[in-house]
């Protein structure tokens, strides 16, 4: 970062606030303090050191030496109350070893707005209790997690990013989830979920990145995912879908990343055309594999500048 930058000058200005909130006494409360005190037993967590206050930065609470991949973090606003109270933020707990469950006591964190408990030994199902918070990101990937997504989740409007791909669950995905007006990131690869893709999901126009792979859905790719006008990037790798692609995946001309692969392994004789892709003049990767694609590679292809990958 340029050090002459006023986003510098900002985080240098935030950081001095912080410090100084904790020099004249910002403190957890001790309602929160008890409710980490119950996520950490729930979660396997046996490292939290709570002979200081959580919100200190010191000991165990923030990992000093950073190791690539991981996270071991847990963060506060300390403005409250003319800057003597604290409350917890943030808790990236990535690749710690936890072999708990969720923890419904999430919900005692009123201004938790990041859950990331990737890459742990995690087990059971996700609380329907996190619907009634108003979390931003929560990042679940790479653990041993199984049930179905609660329809609560949908209740969260400040959610932008969910993330549980690399686990066990399994269920048809909640219509409800078409409710979030925030979204961003929709990533559930690899996982058992099967059913059709709820037609609520077409109101789901702020998305920027979906993916569905290695899934046992079925149906067709639906024609509403012409209405995420926002979308970057789309995975559809093995997903039990059925083709044809739509048509209408032409208007999505903010699409950098397309992945569409081995999108229903289609039985019988059905074969489609090459589906419009002349106006996503962005596309950097295109990869359209055992689709049942029949006829003419379209000669636009030659005059995308941006493909790398075809």
């Amino acid at each position: 970062m340029n050090m002459a930058s006023p986003h510098f000058f900002l985080l240098q200005l935030l950081l001095t606030f912080f410090f100084l909130s904790l020099a004249f006494g910002a403190t957890l409360p001790e309602d929160e303090v008890q409710a980490l005190k119950d996520i950490g037993e729930i979660l396997g967590k046996k490292d939290w050191d709570f002979s200081v206050d959580p919100c200190s930065g010191e000991r165990n609470w923030t990992s000093q030496t950073k190791v690539r991949g991981t996270e071991n973090t847990v963060t506060c606003d300390c403005s409250f109350e003319n800057a003597t109270i604290c409350h917890v933020t943030n808790i990236l707990l990535k690749v710690q070893n936890l072999r708990g469950t969720l923890p419904v006591a999430l919900v005692r964190l009123p201004y938790l707005q990041e859950i990331d408990l990737s890459r742990n030994y995690l087990n059971g199902t996700i609380p329907l209790e996190w619907g009634l918070l108003n979390l931003v990101r929560i990042s679940l990937s790479a653990n041993r997690l199984t049930g179905s997504i609660p329809p609560e989740l949908g209740n969260i409007s400040t959610l932008q990013s969910l993330t549980l791909e690399f686990n066990q669950l399994s269920g048809n995905l909640p219509g409800e989830l078409g409710n979030l007006p925030n979204i961003q990131r929709l990533l559930l690869t690899s996982n058992n979920f099967t059913g059709e893709l709820p037609a609520t999901f077409a109101r789901l126009t702020t998305l920027q990145e979906v993916r569905l792979g290695d899934n046992n859905f079925s149906g067709s790719i639906p024609d509403f995912i012409q209405s995420w006008t926002s979308l970057q990037k789309l995975v559809i790798q093995g997903t039990g879908l059925s083709g044809p692609i739509p048509s209408g995946i032409s208007l999505l001309e903010s699409l950098t990343d397309l992945y569409v692969w081995r999108i229903s392994d289609i039985e019988g004789s059905d074969y489609f055309p090459f589906p419009q892709l002349n106006n996503l003049a962005n596309l950097e990767i295109l990869i359209l594999r055992s689709c049942n694609i029949n006829g003419t590679i379209p000669e636009y292809l030659g005059t995308m500048s941006n493909l790398q990958t075809l």
